[in-house]
């Protein structure tokens, strides 16, 4: 027996303390979790905006948490084709989880969980979009922001 599969999908910008959390949290409670990285295009298509770290970085970065055993790249939404090919048995999802409901609707009667966890951290990606948006706001108002390929002193 292979013990319980995790599944568990995001974006993964800016990797902060809550992406941790919902990592540690989701391997709690499988003995094997497999983390799925949204592609540039399938992020832009969930949030609108295009993610700031390559789709490439943000795997190296989810590849490197110690709670996670796997990484996949995540092309499109359905998580059939994910489930055929990792065989997973729960879907872990995290406050601001990527995970549609028509995905959850999805893996309804295929013996999958799903597991959405509460925010008990503050932090997240909208949080910190907005953080940099206010920063370079700032910076351009004072003229301390660099110009483009430029590097602050």
């Amino acid at each position: 027996m292979h013990g319980v599969i995790g599944f568990t999908s995001g974006v993964f910008d800016l990797f902060h303390v809550g992406h941790l959390d919902v990592l540690r949290r989701s391997a709690e409670l499988c003995d094997r979790l497999v983390v799925g990285v949204c592609a540039d295009e399938l992020a832009e298509r969930l949030h609108g905006v295009p993610p700031l770290v390559p789709l490439l970085e943000r795997m190296e970065i989810v590849a490197n948490v110690r709670h996670v055993d796997d990484v996949v790249a995540l092309e499109d939404a359905a998580l059939l084709p994910v489930r055929d090919a990792v065989g997973f048995d729960v879907v872990f999802a995290g406050a601001d989880s990527t995970l549609p409901e028509a995905a959850e609707r999805e893996l309804a009667g295929t013996g999958v969980r799903v597991v959405r966890f509460a925010e008990v951290v503050e932090t997240s990606s909208p949080v910190l979009r907005e953080r940099v948006r206010r920063a370079r706001a700032g910076a351009a108002a004072s003229g301390t922001l660099p110009e483009a390929g430029g590097r602050v002193a």
